[in-house]
């Protein structure tokens, strides 16, 4: 039988709500302008309704209401498990169970009218029965959500039976979690609207322990940035690396305490469940970040050529004083001016340039960069980014493209050695599935090879004098390595993995030199 989900219920900013519930058996939400919501039998039908009491409120917060409503109105569940975290005991929590549907109480004050039942089970646990990983699961800036970091369902229903925290298991330990999402909370509610906290987006991935924006990374970080009522501006799906973004909160439900610089502090941002998916964009590439060398129109030419040859630029951007773009002095714009005049000011030699969006997708971007050689990029401000030029695209794409062939070289050189000294038999034995359609061992994985050679007797046939165990843990390196390229992001690896793949590489050229 399934556990009982558990649910994060919160009594108020300052616990207002928390007498009532708990001496009522239920459990109350806020948000005192919105309406019964009752008749909504969809999300969408629960955001119209936030949308109309709140027109002036963000995109990002509308979301992130809706979301918590919703789950108030359809996802909890009779049976499930509610924790309120009280405020007006602070070293207590109360558990309960959910006994009812949602219900608007229109006898209730305004504030106290978005209800469930619950039966409480245990109004008085004390806050040091449970353990520090799932308190921080709690520390969510929500007042709804659901619970299911680190084992939260079983544990909290073993709470409620029993009165103390079992832990997590060994299986839950290893969940995908950020390391510490209340240090991201607390600096982000730290944070003033003039002096935001901001981390770049390596940092960011940093705290959830990878190191790029592939798919399952993506929305592991983007359920937890959901669940902590925390969001980035901009996106961290998009730009370079070491762009930085500024983690904003838009979970806390509105009260008159909200300050208008917290409420601008959300404009123009998105909530993490709703962020474009990540795609190859102009912004991914590291020159259109790292801002652009240019000149003055009334500069003289010969100060452009000179910087042009002492820093190896094909180009310079013509830029007033003012930051407006002008175009681009050019080795072929100034041989054409000398053509038909004897230029000396950057205006004499001054060419259209084209410009395109940070956001702008890459894809598309590709014939025009190849036919001019450069593009400028503009920024969400509109200035001048960076440049991205025909020099930059070989560049990115042989990142892409290297790894890929290391790794084909390293498949290649372990499957000729496999061939050469076990039978067919043995390769089909450690290919476990599928024997039938293996015929030799480039039908082999990574993984298949590394069990094929752990024992010793299979390794020494290799005949290869390599440590046996550093060799298998380069392997295995290789092959994480390997499975994570499988899935698309434009994000390079790093120095490190691709010191390990060219080691690996390396070594196997070492004990066969044969080409």
């Amino acid at each position: 039988m399934a556990t009982a989900a558990a649910w994060l219920v919160r009594g108020g900013r300052d616990g207002e709500r928390e007498d009532r519930a708990l001496s009522s058996g239920l459990v109350i939400a806020g948000w005192t302008e919105v309406g019964d919501l009752s008749g909504s039998t969809t999300k969408a039908d629960v955001r119209e309704h936030i949308e109309r009491s709140y027109p002036h409120e963000s995109k990002a917060r509308v979301a992130n209401w809706t979301g918590q409503l919703w789950r108030l109105v359809s996802e909890m569940q009779e049976g499930d498990h509610v924790v309120m975290p009280l405020k007006t005991r602070p070293q207590q929590i109360a558990i309960g169970r959910v006994s009812g549907p949602y219900r608007f109480d229109s006898t209730a004050p305004p504030g106290f009218q978005h209800v469930r039942p619950v039966d409480w089970i245990r109004k008085d646990v004390p806050r040091d029965a449970v353990q520090r990983d799932l308190l921080d699961s709690m520390g969510s800036l929500l007042t709804i959500c659901r619970l299911q970091r680190f084992g939260a369902a079983r544990r909290v229903a073993q709470i409620a039976a029993h009165g103390v925290d079992p832990g997590p298991t060994a299986d839950e330990q290893e969940w995908h979690g950020v390391r510490s999402p209340r240090d991201l909370v607390d600096k982000a509610v730290a944070a003033s609207a003039e002096s935001p906290f901001q981390l770049s987006i390596r940092e960011l991935l940093a705290c959830w322990g990878v190191l790029r924006r592939t798919p399952a990374n993506i929305a592991a970080i983007e359920a937890d940035l959901s669940e902590f009522g925390i969001t980035t501006k901009p996106p961290f799906t998009e730009g370079w690396l070491d762009n930085k973004v500024e983690i904003v909160p838009v979970g806390e439900e509105p009260g008159d305490a909200e300050e208008p610089a917290s409420r601008a502090a959300t404009e123009n941002t998105q909530e993490a469940s709703e962020f474009p998916p990540i795609t190859l964009r102009m912004g991914m590439l590291k020159s259109a970040n790292s801002g652009v060398a240019s000149v003055r129109p009334g500069d003289t030419l010969l100060s452009a050529t000179t910087r042009m040859v002492a820093d190896n630029y094909s180009q310079l951007a013509v830029i007033d004083d003012e930051g407006h773009l002008h175009g681009a002095v050019s080795w072929e714009s100034i041989g054409q001016a000398r053509m038909s005049r004897t230029p000396s000011l950057v205006s004499d030699a001054i060419v259209p340039a084209r410009t395109v969006e940070h956001s702008e997708d890459l894809l598309t971007q590709l014939d025009e960069i190849y036919r001019s050689g450069y593009v400028f990029v503009r920024g969400a401000d509109q200035a001048i980014c960076g440049i991205v030029t025909t020099a930059d695209l070989t560049g990115q794409f042989g990142e892409i493209a290297r790894p890929f062939v290391l790794i084909e070289e390293a498949e290649r050189r372990l499957r000729r050695r496999v061939d050469e000294v076990f039978s067919l038999g043995e390769i089909q034995y450690v290919a476990r599935r599928g024997r039938s359609a293996v015929r030799s061992a480039a039908d082999l994985t990574l993984g298949n090879y590394r069990y094929l050679l752990e024992p010793v007797a299979h390794w020494q046939r290799l005949g290869w004098p390599l440590d046996h165990q550093v060799f298998l843990d380069r392997l295995e390196q290789v092959r994480a390595i390997r499975n994570e390229l499988m899935h698309f992001t434009p994000d390079p690896l790093n120095a490190a993995q691709l010191d390990c793949l060219t080691g690996f590489v390396r070594m196997l050229r070492t004990v066969d030199p044969r080409g």
